[in-house]
């Protein structure tokens, strides 16, 4: 039985509720931080191979595991029209393997070494993941590789993967997320076909569809390879020599898409069975460097004042997100509470002190300690700083990948520059404000 897409929608508010409050949760929990770590010792490279795909890595040879992010930075949106799901299917079927490495044997070899696998389209990529043991890594990573850069596209899998996505579909629904709603209120509008596509539109797709999307995108240029953990460069590097199959891209053969900007300001109201709120402002690429402590700051007393001294919201986080290559500083909560009529105004207000109000030096204290705390896990987090990379990388933007821009950590920042920051930032044009609320309308 198909689901009220509002309820599928409060279904995933609740899920992201919980994660958001299971995450407060670790960082109060853990132990003892063991001392700031170095930025440095987190920050990833990034290199242009010959062929013209782009190698990110973070690694750390003495780590247990490894991770491999093949990305291809096309999605559903570039799915032709009547054959929405091509981007989602092409995955699944690649994923049954090459002339010489089956899928099925592929997955067992995972299996059998203890990882993990799984592939991801959204929007903008697709997404091919492999997680492993550091000592069994760079055999399954090679034959990931080439099973992704020369797949069989077996047309005698075709309908099997569309009754697959069907089942999907079923039982997960087709509607947006909380994150996908976002995104697509600040940039004009349903932005992207529905990923699953549906059953005609999937039912239209021939092999000849498919392999000519594959052409088209799979491109060396259109590629990013994000590896982190428990190998060595030069290990990547032979192991990408021997497994990619894609011939190199020729000078200019596929351009970047051009950064949309987000439509501002944003201000809607919905009503729900819930309250779920994101309330931020769109931030500057001059500022983008400056935006985590920031972040780091208003999380503090966001959490202080709604989350401890008045309990009114279930979940909350604080972060800098980038959407379509744009930054946003956003405020995200959710909340069962009589009051939460008011977060809205607590949330502005929030936001407004850090125009008036500098870090107190107890609060200095308190986002330092944090920030050590965060940082000497995420040392060690090899698989989660490889998700985080991906994330990153998969983006729209216009030019190459700045590795500065990666994994910023929030520094301290002269006394002042968070004030200057928030005045230069939190301005109406800026303004971004999306509300689930049960009072609305």
């Amino acid at each position: 039985m198909r689901t009220n897409p509002l309820w599928r929608l409060a279904g995933r508010a609740l899920l992201l509720a919980l994660v958001l409050l299971s995450t407060v949760s670790l960082a109060r929990g853990r132990g003892k931080a063991r001392g700031a770590v170095e930025a440095s010792s987190l920050r990833p490279t990034v290199e242009k191979l010959p062929d013209g795909s782009e190698l990110v890595l973070a690694l750390r040879p003495q780590a247990a595991w490894a991770s491999l992010h093949y990305v291809v930075r096309t999605g559903s949106r570039n799915d032709p029209g009547g054959k929405e799901g091509l981007a989602h299917l092409l995955e699944h079927l690649i994923f049954h393997g090459t002339f010489d490495v089956r899928g099925d044997d592929f997955q067992l070899a995972v299996k059998a070494a203890g990882g993990s696998f799984n592939g991801l389209t959204s929007a903008h990529s697709t997404t091919y993941v492999l997680e492993a043991p550091a000592e069994s890594f760079l055999p399954l990573a090679e034959q990931l590789v080439r099973i992704v850069t020369s797949p069989k596209l077996d047309p005698r899998q075709l309908q099997r993967e569309v009754e697959i996505i069907g089942t999907e579909s079923q039982y997960f629904g087709q509607g947006p997320g909380f994150h996908e709603h976002l995104e697509d209120t600040l940039f004009a509008g349903p932005s992207s076909r529905t990923i699953l596509g549906t059953q005609q539109t999937l039912n239209s797709i021939t092999r000849e569809d498919l392999a000519g999307f594959y052409t088209r995108h799979y491109t060396p240029a259109n590629t990013s390879i994000v590896i982190t953990g428990g190998v060595k460069r030069e290990e990547v590097l032979g192991m990408l020599e021997r497994s990619v199959r894609l011939p190199p891209s020729r000078p200019g053969e596929y351009k970047p898409a051009p950064v949309p900007p987000p439509l501002l300001p944003i201000e809607q109201t919905t009503r729900a069975y819930f309250s779920l709120i994101a309330y931020g402002y769109a931030v500057a690429p001059k500022d983008q460097g400056l935006c985590p402590r920031a972040a780091a700051l208003l999380k503090l007393r966001l959490l202080r004042s709604l989350h401890i001294e008045e309990p009114m919201t279930m979940g909350m986080e604080v972060q800098c997100m980038t959407l379509r290559g744009n930054t946003f500083l956003m405020a995200l909560a959710f909340s069962a509470s009589i009051n939460s009529s008011t977060l809205p105004d607590r949330m502005q207000l929030a936001f407004a002190g850090l125009a008036k109000e500098p870090p107190t030096a107890a609060e200095e204290k308190l986002v330092d300690r944090h920030i050590q705390r965060a940082y000497a896990q995420r040392e060690e987090d090899d698989l989660g700083r490889g998700t985080e990379l991906a994330r990153e990388v998969a983006q729209p933007r216009s030019g190459p990948l700045n590795p500065a821009r990666l994994l910023i950590p929030p520094t301290r920042l002269p006394r002042g520059a968070v004030r200057d920051f928030a005045r230069r930032t939190f301005v109406p044009d800026r303004q971004v404000v999306v509300n689930f609320s049960p009072f609305a309308g």
